[in-house]
């Protein structure tokens, strides 16, 4: 967001916004597209080490080898931390809980 502003009947934070047609966006999906195209050049790696990761003697490591086998294999956004008064009820890795996960 651009700016953040108190609005003065309901006392809620509002916020300004790119809008999805500006040049200014455009310029940043195409850096991240950019950014995911040299990914791909570099997957096998990754997976390589995560892998490796996933067998190692340090809970760090499996823990975050765990989280990188989440979001490349089940497709996970990495999320993160966010106002649940505010934005819709969705989950990425790093906002996961027991509660949302279930296995048959």
């Amino acid at each position: 967001w651009l700016c953040q502003w108190k609005e003065n009947i309901n006392n809620q934070d509002k916020y300004m916004q790119l809008a999805a047609q500006s040049s200014f966006k455009g310029k940043s999906d195409k850096s991240k597209y950019n950014k995911a195209a040299l990914l791909c050049d570099n997957i096998d790696k990754i997976r390589a080490s995560y892998k490796k990761k996933l067998k190692s003697k340090s809970s760090d490591e499996r823990q975050l080898a765990t989280a990188m086998w989440v979001i490349d294999r089940l497709a996970l956004r990495v999320g993160g931390e966010k106002d649940t008064d505010e934005e819709a009820d969705t989950v990425g890795c790093c906002s996961l809980r027991v509660e949302h996960l279930h296995f048959d």
